[in-house]
């Protein structure tokens, strides 16, 4: 009986490629540059002192503090010893042996590896320099189906809308694939696809902090997707997998993330006036922080002493992006120059709550909350100005949720006016409620969204898409309406917009989550949130806390505005008042 699995008996060793005696670095797609001089010592200062006699401790709490800044929610990230190593690991625990696998073809050459190591087979799916999603249909059937967005070796990339039928003929299926969406170069493209992964549990997002961090020695990746499947993964990872150091460089780097932001962003343009610069080689078009060059230009590089990743099977070659000075190297060697870089516009995201921003919607939801308070508690006196106390308390900006709050503290104080009771409470709600609310909510849901089919026709739009457009600024949609309600939203508006809804605890404002998503989704460096009550002003002042390393603004916009909004923020009456200043430097 042989020692080992036969199916191994030809299994083929990873060949790294050969270093280059001498010259540039750019066959191995890592950062163009080392760490900041300051964030390196605050590392070094840090091992000084690291105990190396004890174990790790430290996953659980990097773990934390990276879900939080990502908008995960609890038990939704998995944090590894490199992107390749989660890989491996999804592959052990999904894969049976001869259940294939759908990769991208070309794609990273460990995928095969990965698969036939865990007795998966692989089904290349041809790709060419591209990404066309039409030969990924017919790969549905497969237990495993790996993304690669953009793609290595080339640099193809798909926006997250023309990907989201993929993604929903995946779910869809009666036997659904799990769908690993491998965004090893996601902040170097002109979007992520962060926001697929709460709507799809068979989805999971997989990242590294090679590029991103700058950190590829330091062999640190995550996973994140449905807290039920992360925590399946969790129970077959190693113990102590993590070693201290890297654990301690991550958090550091987490420290320094402006430093590295700014090195991130300064790729894209330069990667771009190269592959403009070229005349003699054809630059595939790439959304990472490489370029797919042919014909083949390795020897003439690696004559002029620069080392890149010859494609086998292909007169082809992968060059990343280096320094500037590096660039004009590689533009030299191949024949012409590279031009001066140009001032990058910023990142710039306007955030959107629906009702009382874009929707005029008070009418409709106090009386869907009327009427369904006066069914489930018929002897309760409730009014409007009921109604806007508990949205002035925060923590009830979702309607099911106050019509519990207001359910429960009828119960506890007895069928009185409650008006005074909510104004009273301000800025510490009913903690001794929670768990009533908590429980009356279903019911509530019911009640409200029964009388909202009726009570929708109140509602109209405040602005239309071509005023937003105008502003120049990306839009989005952060709202506390549920998914069935955000679908009457558009139907009101007339358009649709990206957006995060209250479909998760973890969505719900004034949690931060949704907003840290968009950021990441549109990989803003500047946002701006205009909403109307004290949960959006919390929601924005709670992300701005756990990524301080982007600039982010609220816009107090509605009759109570001067309750919420802090010396900071811009104030407007209206949506329509504010979009003439999104044109302008802000106050």
């Amino acid at each position: 009986m042989p020692l080992l699995r036969p199916d191994l008996a030809d299994f083929p060793a990873y060949q790294r490629p050969p270093e280059p005696p001498a010259g540039l670095r750019l066959h191995m797609n890592e950062a163009a540059a080392d760490w900041p001089e300051a964030a390196r010592k605050a590392l070094i200062a840090r091992l000084q002192s690291l105990p190396f006699h004890l174990y790790p401790e430290r996953q659980g709490e990097l773990t934390e503090r990276l879900r939080q800044r990502l908008g995960a929610p609890e038990g939704g990230l998995l944090l590894g010893p490199s992107s390749g190593a989660l890989l491996d690991l999804l592959a052990m625990a999904g894969l049976c042996p001869e259940d294939q696998v759908a990769i991208p073809d070309p794609g990273f050459s460990l995928y095969p590896l990965l698969v036939r190591r865990h007795g998966g087979s692989v089904r290349p799916v041809p790709q060419g320099t591209g990404f066309p999603l039409e030969p990924w249909f017919a790969a549905l059937d497969c237990r495993q189906i790996w993304l690669t967005l953009p793609n290595n070796p080339t640099g193809a990339w798909v926006p997250p809308d023309q990907l989201e039928p993929l993604l929903a003929a995946a779910a869809s299926q009666p036997d659904p694939p799990l769908v690993v969406l491998d965004e090893a170069y996601a902040e170097f493209a002109p979007a992520t696809h962060r926001l697929a992964v709460d709507r799809y549990p068979n989805l999971v997002l997989l990242r590294t902090f090679s590029k991103a961090l700058a950190s590829a020695a330091w062999r640190l990746g995550y996973l994140v997707g449905d807290p039920a499947l992360i925590a399946k993964l969790a129970t077959l990872q190693l113990p102590y997998s993590l070693p201290a150091a890297s654990l301690e460089a991550l958090d550091v780097a987490l420290d320094f993330a402006s430093d590295f932001e700014a090195a991130v962003r300064a790729v894209p343009e330069r990667r771009d006036r190269l592959a403009a610069a070229l005349r003699s080689h054809l630059a595939a078009p790439s959304a990472g922080n490489f370029l797919h060059l042919s014909p083949d230009p390795s020897a003439t590089l690696e004559a002029a002493g620069m080392k890149v990743r010859r494609l086998p099977g292909a007169d082809a070659a992968r060059v990343t992006l280096g320094t500037e000075a590096d660039m004009a190297q590689v533009a030299a060697a191949l024949g012409t120059s590279l031009s001066a870089p140009a001032p990058r516009p910023r990142r710039r995201l306007l955030v959107l709550d629906v009702d009382g921003v874009l929707i005029d919607a008070d009418r409709s939801f106090m009386e869907a909350v009327a009427r369904a308070l006066a069914e489930l508690r018929p002897a309760l006196p409730w009014s409007d100005d009921a109604y806007r106390a508990f949205k002035r308390v925060g923590g009830y900006n979702n309607d099911f949720r106050l019509a519990a709050g207001a359910l429960a503290l009828a119960e506890a104080q007895g069928d009185v006016d409650l008006q005074p009771l909510v104004e009273g409470a301000a800025g510490k709600g009913f903690p001794e409620l929670e768990a009533r609310i908590q429980a009356l909510e279903p019911s509530a849901q019911v009640g409200v969204q029964k009388h909202y089919a009726d009570t929708i026709r109140l509602e109209r739009p405040l602005v239309s898409l071509a005023e937003l457009q105008a502003t120049g600024w990306e839009l989005a949609v952060l709202t506390g309406r549920p998914p069935e309600e955000l679908e009457l939203a558009w139907r009101v508006l007339g358009f649709q917009l990206p957006a995060v809804c209250d479909a998760a605890p973890h969505l719900r404002k004034p949690e931060p989550a949704g907003l840290l998503q968009l950021a990441d989704a549109f990989r803003a460096e500047e946002l701006l949130f205009a909403g109307d009550t004290v949960d959006d002003a919390a929601c924005l002042r709670a992300a701005a806390a756990l990524r301080p390393e982007l600039t982010w603004r609220f816009a107090a916009l509605g009759p109570d505005r001067a309750r919420f909004a802090a010396p900071v923020d811009v104030q407007c009456a209206s949506l329509r008042d504010l979009l003439p200043m999104l044109s302008q430097e802000l106050p």
